[in-house]
């Protein structure tokens, strides 16, 4: 280094460490320039002590006052409406059940006992047409207007009850024979979740147990119980069928889909346990984040027993404690940078 730097005054010192550290950010060299003068303002912060002159005037100017709290005491303070826009939600650590599951794959189908056929009381030719396949109707709407082949006369063709048109199998001028299906109509408030039961497996899976089902991203998590076991096995699959009554308010489960369902076959109860959700990684061990008075703080934690949405805490949370229990990774993040944009939100 130059021997003219060494008879600098020590701001112009810093003025320099500093625009030549801006320069490696902003031009992606390495960090040992900062780290280099991170050093030197140590360096000089030690040697000042040393002399008893004092740095509060640097700290103001600076605009680091603050930061230090947030590092040296390894917590994360934040306001509710900050955890709100974050996704971030507590809980209090407690006991639970934890479920071996047995995961099957199925189809989502038409509840049978909800659905029903718009046909002819005769013999006719279709004049007219009213309804189309996906309307929503309801009971003795009009769908289809015929002639009657005996009479010449015109008769109607009506919904049997509120729902959905599924099938549809009508056109203009088209005879029909009385008792012909023109119109299919479900109530896609219900559906069913048909799930195949694999020979190993026979001997677990019964009625009434719960059941977890899910249909891949976006979908919503539907969760029931087993209201049918077959009591025959499929001759092509040889399996057998377990069915779950699914509510379908906002008919987001379509008959066709293909789903998965965690059948619950046998349960363990634990004196606590957290989702897996709250858990992530903090320098190499598993931990979650507890809130203190001064803040989110990471603690570590032994995991015993688990299941597909649970672990057991064997050591390290006490009931009661308050925890992160969704998106930890937030303020994991707020850690490693310091603050979502200042750590005294």
């Amino acid at each position: 280094m130059n021997p003219l730097f060494f008879h600098l005054s020590k701001q112009t010192k810093r003025q320099a460490f500093t625009a030549l550290a801006l320069l490696v950010a902003f031009t992606g060299g390495s960090t040992a320039l900062a780290q280099s003068h991170a050093g030197h303002d140590h360096a000089e912060e030690a040697e000042e002590a040393e002399h008893g002159e004092s740095h509060d005037g640097h700290a103001e100017e600076s605009g680091h006052e603050g930061h230090d709290d947030h590092e040296e005491g390894g917590s994360v303070q934040l306001t509710p409406e900050v955890r709100k826009e974050f996704g971030i939600k507590l809980d209090r650590a407690g006991p639970g059940t934890l479920h071996e599951e047995v995961v099957l794959p199925g189809e989502i189908r038409f509840n049978r006992t909800a659905v029903a056929y718009a046909t002819p009381r005769y013999d006719g030719t279709v004049q007219k047409i009213h309804a189309r396949l996906a309307d929503q109707v309801k009971k003795g709407d009009l769908l289809a207007v015929l002639e009657s082949s005996d009479t010449l006369r015109p008769f109607e063709v009506k919904a049997p009850f509120d729902g959905t048109i599924v099938s549809y199998d009508i056109t203009p001028g088209q005879t029909v024979a009385a008792g012909t299906s023109l119109f299919t109509v479900a109530d896609l408030s219900t559906v069913w979740a048909d799930l195949q039961i694999y020979q190993k497996n026979f001997g677990e899976i019964k009625e009434g147990l719960p059941v977890r089902i899910t249909g891949g991203h976006g979908l919503p998590t539907f969760r029931g119980v087993i209201d049918y076991v077959a009591p025959t096995v499929d001759e092509h699959t040889r399996t057998g069928l377990a069915r779950i009554v699914v509510d379908n308010p906002e008919r987001v489960w379509k008959p066709g889909m293909f789903i998965k369902g965690s059948v619950a076959v046998e349960r363990h109860p634990v004196d606590l346990m957290v989702p897996r959700s709250a858990v992530l990684n903090v320098e190499g061990a598993p931990a979650v984040f507890v809130q203190t008075a001064e803040g989110f703080q990471p603690r570590p934690i032994q995991i015993g027993h688990s299941d597909s949405e649970y672990v057991q805490v064997v050591r390290g949370l006490e009931a009661g404690e308050t925890y992160v229990s969704k998106n930890p990774i937030s303020i994991k993040a707020e850690m490693g940078k310091g603050s979502f944009g200042g750590h005294n939100h």
